[in-house]
């Protein structure tokens, strides 16, 4: 059975609304604030609901000893604040949700299903992953990184249940990738996948095509029209850019994921259907709920396996790998013979942030083999406006800064010591261990100075 505690600093603090909570999730376990990393691992608790009080200011220190005890360890807040940065700053400090009195026992029962389901399937994730070899590769995706693999055994947990699944993530990082691979990868693989941009189609007719209609429901409806919805039974349904989802259609959307059927548009009679809900958005549901924009009820139906697909970034190490692979690809495609790229054009490669993520490294890569003939991809063959950012970005490093001092060139030790991480992290693509080794400190050591330096893998 799964253990939910509860934090306060007193349990007088909580005794007007602890019936709530209680209804909300039977086996409560009651802590005192001064008493969490004791109780932590004795309790094990599958989700913590911590009470925040205005006048203690934000609990940042306890959410670090609970995040140091289990950093994928669920938390919700309540609080008897609300102040929308303080909301907003416990969110970014990795908070599971939040809320504030009056309770609404519904809402926080679901909230706390869906922080222990998703803490239940982190769990069989990570156990999975130290039984097997994790490959670099899941369908059309590639990454090596750690938080790849992550989102690559998500997907293959997470493919086997018909679990509703958001996916996060900025533009061009590949959302619309992790929908097809959890389709290709569950029972329903054999069936449809349909996939509808709730962004790109206007208001009016987003409704007609997701429910379809009727003839005659309205001026040229000479016939009857099936949506998505429909032409997805069996299958996977999938609602890429969600948040742009307009108020009104958000309704309706609700009551079809709670009930799985819809009445077409100039209907009567409700349809229905058997689908799998995937939906995907690079906006923050949390602030769209917040200031009114995304309906809070709908928000917890679909978040109920969230995936966070990271921008490229955050991954470094994949970007070669992924280099690599484009220029594979498309050499295939257009017949070209490029087999690798020069070390001028790795090192453009890996300066570059990549701000439009997997898509602008892998239209980069098309253009480079599009335009070029030769064994060896080169900096040159870049887009002038890539070479810029690059060579920006190295003029306003700090590394190169020195010091005149008694005729000679000497640059402060920090300097040095900062200069050198960052080289070795660049030539090991990332690879903490190498180099580690390369330095001859221990990883323990480097990550420390990694973090000291603010540096980014």
């Amino acid at each position: 059975m799964s253990r939910v505690m509860l934090v306060a600093n007193k349990k007088q603090d909580v005794a007007s609304w602890q019936k709530e909570v209680n209804r909300a999730s039977p086996s409560l376990i009651l802590v005192a604030s001064k008493d969490v990393a004791e109780q932590l691992p004795l309790q094990s608790p599958s989700c913590v609901l911590l009470y925040v009080q205005k006048d203690f200011g934000l609990p940042l220190e306890m959410l670090q000893t609970i995040q140091n005890f289990d950093d994928h360890l669920p938390v919700i807040i309540l609080s008897d604040s609300n102040d929308l940065q303080d909301a907003v700053a416990l969110m970014k400090a990795g908070t599971f949700d939040f809320f504030t009195f009056p309770l609404e026992g519904e809402k926080l029962k679901l909230a706390i299903a869906n922080a222990i389901r998703m803490y239940d399937l982190t769990k069989k994730v990570f156990l999975l992953e130290s039984q097997m070899e994790q490959p670099a590769k899941l369908d059309d995706m590639v990454g090596g990184a750690r938080v790849m693999q992550e989102v690559f055994q998500t997907i293959r947990m997470a493919a086997r249940s018909n679990a509703t699944v958001l996916i996060l993530g900025e533009s061009g990082t590949g959302k619309e990738l992790v929908a097809r691979a959890l389709h290709r990868h569950s029972t329903r693989a054999e069936r449809k996948f349909i996939d509808i941009n709730c962004g790109a189609i206007p208001r009016e007719l987003l409704e007609n095509e997701l429910f379809g209609h009727e003839r005659g429901a309205y001026t040229g409806a000479d016939r009857r029209y099936i949506g998505c919805c429909e032409r997805a039974n069996g299958g996977s349904l999938f609602f890429d850019e969600i948040g742009e989802m307009d108020m009104g259609l958000q309704v309706k959307l609700l009551r079809f994921l709670q009930e799985r059927s819809f009445i077409r548009v100039g209907g009567n009679e409700s349809v229905q259907v058997d689908v799998r809900m995937i939906a995907a958005t690079n906006q923050d549901l949390h602030q769209l709920v917040l200031h009114g924009k995304f309906r809070e009820d709908l928000f917890y139906r679909l978040n109920v396996v969230p995936i966070t697909v990271p921008p490229l970034r955050d991954r470094k190490e994949d970007i070669l790998l992924l280099s690599r692979h484009f220029l594979e690809k498309y050499s295939q495609k257009y017949e070209k013979i490029f087999l690798d790229f020069s070390p001028e054009a790795m090192e453009v490669l890996m300066a570059y942030d990549w701000p439009g993520n997997v898509r602008e490294l892998e239209n980069t890569i098309e253009r480079v083999v599009v335009l070029n003939n030769e064994s060896r991809v080169k900096w040159q063959h870049f887009p002038e406006s890539l070479r810029k950012k690059t060579e920006e970005a190295k003029n306003n490093s700090p590394f190169p800064v020195l010091m005149e001092a008694n005729g000679e060139k000497i640059l402060p030790l920090n300097l040095v010591e900062r200069y050198a991480i960052e080289m070795a992290l660049k030539h090991c693509i990332g690879n903490v261990a190498e180099a580690a080794r390369k330095l001859q400190i221990g990883q323990a050591t480097l990550y420390r100075k990694i973090k000291q330096f603010g540096l980014v893998l």
